[in-house]
Parts: structure tokens; C-alpha cells; sequence
């Protein structure tokens, strides 16, 4: 028997406020729908999809794939959630939320040091399966916060503008400091699936918007007993890329495995061949309380994400 798991960044996937983004609409989910056919998984993380309806549309679109009903995480002030797919049994399902994230201190009595300042705007989807050959596995599905800045706000809550480069370095170490703590935070989810069984089958996958062996995706993987795995580690250097920036192929989307699922990779692939290089974003002030910079381009039909395939047997 064989497990197949899957992630794909779709973009956007929202209603449309217009009949413009109607048009788009359809398009997208035919697109969805053909990527989704492509990966052929048993088991998807979606990353950036609206309200259930629409991911009901894209199944509607997927004739004999054999799909139950979504598991939808919580969304972010812009819309977009986390959602898994599965043809396999889904034993239990929850999405992990939080107000804030907790970041380390020091010393045991240091305040904590940004207090409650770092949201997790996304739940992370939390699914255990029954994959037929393999047991239970536990997926837990996450997308984490961009490498755009974050700019420093006023006592009232306003964008403070970035007038020198110390203060547009700051923007990227705070973006780099909100990745560390939601990558914390899902290391504890797993910590506490492999709390109750060191062997558990266990995967983290999703866009979790930085590369292999960045402080964010390591910190995801931890070390010693209870690592998890790079399972695109042995993908081509090549053809490593989930993204296109600058011409650039990069890879921020990214399957971790448990040591007892890991043993059992078989094979890994990101479906990049039509992957084409976006718009980039465009700033705009953004509200006190919605933790996000920056719009897209206009809605596309396509993704500016290409999904990675892993399978297991």
C-alpha cells in the first residue's frame, strides 16, 4: 500500500466581488480542480482558500477522486485558511488556534517579549487518518506568515512608515520573529502527538514561507528525538522550487515527516513545469488589527505557488 500526501498553495481563492472576478472564478476552480487531479494524493493541505463552498466547488470538479468533506481551518482578516482533503478515512480532525504566540525568553522570569503582539491568523488543520498499510498518521497542515516586513505601529495602532534602512531591517527581522513563533507553535502540536506515541506517524505540510534550513522550517523539525524530516530533500536541486521570484526558483513549501513515516518515502515532486513568476505585491496601510501587508495582484486564474507530492509506501 501506498500514502500519497500532498501540499499546494492555491492563491486567493475567494468570492468574487465583481463580475470581473466571476470570470476569474470559474476558470480558478477548473484550474484547482486539474492540479488537484495532478497530484492524484490522498491526503491534501490547501493553503489560501476562502469558505467551504468554494472548496466544495473545486470537488464538485474532481469526478471519481473520491474527496470527503473538507477540513476547513479558521481564516485571517484577508479571508484565506488552511483546508485538508482526504480519500482516506479521517479518524478525528481539530484546527489549533490561538490569540497569540508565545515567544522564548531568556531567563526563567524575563517578561515575555513582545507580550501579545504575534497572532496566529491561521489555525493550523489538524487531521489523523487511517491510511490503509500504514495505520494512523496525524497531518497537521500550517501556513505561516510571509518574508514581507512588518512595519512598526504608532501608540494608536497606525503603520509608522519605514523612512531609513535600520527601520526597513527591523520590518524583516519582525517578520522573521513571527515565522519563529508560529514554527514554535506547531512544534508543540507535534511534540504532543509524540508525547503520547514516539513512533507516531506524523507530517507537517503546508506554505510555511521559508526555505530549507532557515530558522523557521528548523525550528518546525526540532532535532534528536522527535525530528522531522525534509521529505524534498532529495528532489534535484533544479527542480526544487514551489515559487518563482526574480526569476528565481525557490522552495518555501515544504512536507516534514516523523522519523517512522520518513523511513517510508518512496518518492517526491514539486509539479512546477507551468509554474510562472507573479505581480508583485503592492503596499497599501493596513489595520491595527489584521497583521497583514500588502494586496495581490488582481485575482488569477492560476496559483504562484507549484504543489509538492510525496508519496510513501
Amino acid at each position: 500500500m501506498t500514502l500519497t500526501l500532498a501540499t499546494f498553495n492555491v492563491k486567493d481563492l475567494l468570492l468574487p466581488r465583481d463580475d470581473g472576478e466571476r470570470t476569474v472564478l470559474g476558470a480558478k476552480l477548473a484550474f484547482i480542480a486539474q492540479m488537484l487531479r495532478a497530484c492524484d494524493a490522498d491526503v491534501v493541505g490547501l493553503q489560501e482558500v476562502g469558505p467551504v463552498e468554494l472548496v466544495r466547488a473545486v470537488l464538485d470538479r474532481l469526478d471519481g477522486q473520491g474527496y470527503g468533506e473538507p477540513v476547513m481551518g479558521t481564516a485571517d482578516a484577508r479571508g484565506i485558511r488552511c483546508a485538508l482533503l482526504s480519500r482516506v478515512p479521517v479518524v478525528e480532525a481539530r484546527v489549533h488556534t490561538a490569540e497569540s504566540l508565545p515567544f522564548p525568553v531568556f531567563q526563567d522570569g524575563d517578561p515575555p517579549p513582545f507580550g501579545a503582539r504575534i497572532p496566529l491568523r491561521r489555525g493550523v488543520v489538524h487531521a489523523r487518518v487511517d491510511a490503509p498499510g500504514f495505520g494512523p498518521v496525524d497531518i497537521l497542515v500550517a501556513h505561516f506568515k510571509s518574508s514581507r516586513p512588518v512595519p512598526a505601529r504608532d501608540t494608536s495602532g497606525r503603520e509608522r512608515q519605514a523612512t531609513s534602512t535600520h527601520m526597513r531591517s527591523e520590518g524583516a527581522v519582525r517578520s522573521v520573529v513571527w515565522r519563529a513563533a508560529e514554527a514554535l507553535y506547531v512544534r508543540c502540536l507535534v511534540d504532543d502527538v509524540l508525547a503520547t506515541d514516539p513512533d507516531a506517524r506524523v507530517a507537517v505540510v503546508g506554505d510555511l514561507n521559508d526555505l530549507p534550513l532557515s530558522p523557521a522550517v528548523r525550528a518546525v523539525q526540532g532535532a534528536g528525538a522527535g525530528e522531522l524530516f525534509d521529505c524534498a530533500a532529495g528532489v534535484d536541486a533544479k527542480a526544487r522550487f514551489s515559487t518563482l521570484h526574480d526569476g528565481r526558483g525557490t522552495q518555501i513549501d515544504h512536507v516534514l515527516a516523523s522519523a517512522t513515516l520518513y523511513a517510508r518515502l518512496q518518492d517526491a515532486r514539486f509539479l512546477n513545469a507551468d509554474l510562472r513568476e507573479h505581480a508583485p505585491v503592492r503596499p497599501r496601510p493596513s489595520t491595527p488589527d489584521d497583521g497583514w501587508v500588502g494586496v495581490s495582484e488582481p485575482p488569477t486564474v492560476d496559483s504562484d505557488h507549484a504543489p509538492l507530492v510525496t508519496r510513501f509506501g
